[in-house]
């Protein structure tokens, strides 16, 4: 690896590391300061009284929430349009870290799709064993389309610079490779 693209690929982790602390702060603890303690009290206020979980909020019912939220929306209540549109663009910014970091490669979509799904229900199960929000079944599917969406946004910014650059395809280039090693 060259020097310049391992530094980009450190700003890249760098910046990373700064979306996961800001989606953390956003999500969990609601825009407050982060605090990993009330976390730790919560774990094991339900480690030792595991009845606890019956008391939290959760909704399993897909598209309940969404739907609520749609017919509610109005200029009166613009906690819903936050509350939609901000699920789907918190995770926008996942859909083009894991294809920069990963590599661009054939699976890229699928990689963003498990992933922003895996990151979702991780930060849905906290919400739920420590009652610091609620697990909603539509979040999860929110956070997968916002990553789902940052991915589409990234592979057209992609062509895109293939476009005004003049790059290659890829598909192109083994061919002309597998060409010259004949020769």
């Amino acid at each position: 690896m060259k020097p310049k693209e391992f530094n980009m690929k450190v700003i890249w982790v760098a910046a990373l590391i700064v979306y996961l602390y800001l989606l953390t702060k956003l999500i969990l603890f609601k825009g407050h300061t982060v605090d990993w303690n009330i976390v730790r009290v919560q774990l094991m206020a339900i480690a030792q009284q595991p009845d606890l979980i019956h008391t939290r909020t959760v909704n399993l019912t897909p598209f309940q929430e969404i739907s609520r939220d749609w017919h509610s929306l109005s200029l009166h209540r613009p906690g819903t349009a936050i509350h939609l549109l901000g699920n789907v663009m918190a995770f926008i910014p996942l859909g083009i870290f894991i294809p920069v970091l990963m590599g661009n490669k054939l699976l890229s979509g699928a990689k963003v799709l498990v992933l922003s799904l895996l990151l979702s229900f991780v930060f849905e199960a906290t919400q739920l064993l420590t009652g610091m929000g609620i697990f909603d079944v539509d979040d999860l599917m929110l956070n997968t389309v916002g990553g789902m969406v940052g991915y589409v946004l990234y592979t057209m910014l992609i062509g895109l610079k293939r476009m005004i650059v003049g790059g290659t395809a890829s598909t192109a280039k083994k061919e002309y490779n597998s060409n010259q090693s004949r020769v």
